[in-house]
């Protein structure tokens, strides 16, 4: 779970796994078909597996062969606490939530291997499920280790300044840099809120370069991080202060409307946002396949002296 279209390939595969799980046929393997499992127990895991638990469970009353026992939503995470970006109270208050709604979480857990059939866990568990949805974190590209300069965990090492050591002109920020925290004496994380101020700083440091002027070091505190639990509840830590539930569900929603870019987009989602508190979701497929093209006759001619070129049929 990355990208938009993974997204959207996963709602197209609950919707599959839900009309195969109806049928006649596909009764003696519905346990199969209607367990989902997750790994990794932070804010993309659990926003995923709380986004696909309301999702099938609102899309049940369509299939009315599917029993509601039957759906298993499993969340798989290494740690004692989900959500370990945030205070221990809040990855409480999370887990105290998925769990009434029916997902199960299996602490200090890892997933050792994914079969034909499901998943196998380090505690010896097997798991038979149709559907596995990794969002257990990321790594830096693998062609930085190519690279002669300093490199540790796979990261780029810079200085405060965001200069490669030992490489004149030769500067690095974002998810593959290594950039020191001064005031904890760790690095800072690889999150957008980062990212971005790191490419503004190292903007204005290029300009004092050249300049000749006095660089400054990169120094930030994260601002926030927010989570969505479905069902309009969330966590947040704003500033240092922990919210949970309706409210921390609104910040949520607000900061990321207030990010997207022009007033018209905004005003977009906000509407649809609106709309989503009235209406029950949409469950239609979203297919993204490309028609295939027929045609009659020679439609291209080929020669080995010109390039290829069209041919009236």
């Amino acid at each position: 779970m990355k990208s938009l279209g993974d997204a959207i390939a996963i709602r197209n595969r609950l919707l599959a796994q839900l009309e195969e799980a109806e049928t006649e046929c596909g009764a003696p393997n519905r346990d199969h078909l209607m367990t989902f499992v997750v790994a990794g127990g932070g804010f993309a895991g659990v926003e995923t597996i709380a986004g696909m638990n309301d999702f099938v469970h609102q899309a049940l009353k369509f299939y009315p062969h599917i029993p509601r026992e039957k759906v298993r939503m499993i969340l798989v995470h290494p740690g004692e606490v989900i959500l370990p970006e945030l205070s221990e109270k809040l990855g409480r208050y999370a887990e105290r939530k998925l769990e009434e709604r029916g997902v199960e979480i299996r602490r200090k857990t890892k997933v050792t291997c994914v079969t034909d059939t499901g998943v196998c866990l380090s505690d010896g568990t097997e798991i038979d499920a149709a559907t596995i949805i990794w969002t257990a974190g990321t790594q830096p590209n693998p062609l930085l280790k190519s690279l002669p300069c300093k490199i540790e965990k796979g990261r780029v090492c810079v200085d405060e300044f965001l200069r490669v050591p030992g490489w004149p002109g030769v500067w690095a920020v974002g998810d593959c840099a290594l950039v020191p925290d001064p005031s904890t004496g760790k690095f800072h994380p690889p999150t957008a809120q980062h990212a971005m101020r790191q490419g503004k700083r190292l903007a204005r440091n290029l300009l004092s370069e050249l300049r000749g002027s006095p660089k400054k070091a990169f120094s930030f505190k994260t601002l926030g991080q927010l989570a969505s639990l479905g069902r309009r509840t969330g966590v947040a830590n704003i500033l240092g202060v922990n919210f949970s539930g309706f409210v921390a569900w609104w910040l949520w929603r607000t900061i990321y409307l207030s990010k997207l870019p022009r007033l018209e987009k905004k005003l977009r989602v906000a509407v649809d946002w609106t709309w989503d508190l009235i209406f029950s979701k949409d469950l239609v497929k979203f297919l993204t396949q490309k028609g295939v093209a027929i045609s009659e006759g020679p439609v291209a001619e080929v020669s080995e002296e010109s390039p290829p070129r069209l041919k009236a049929v």
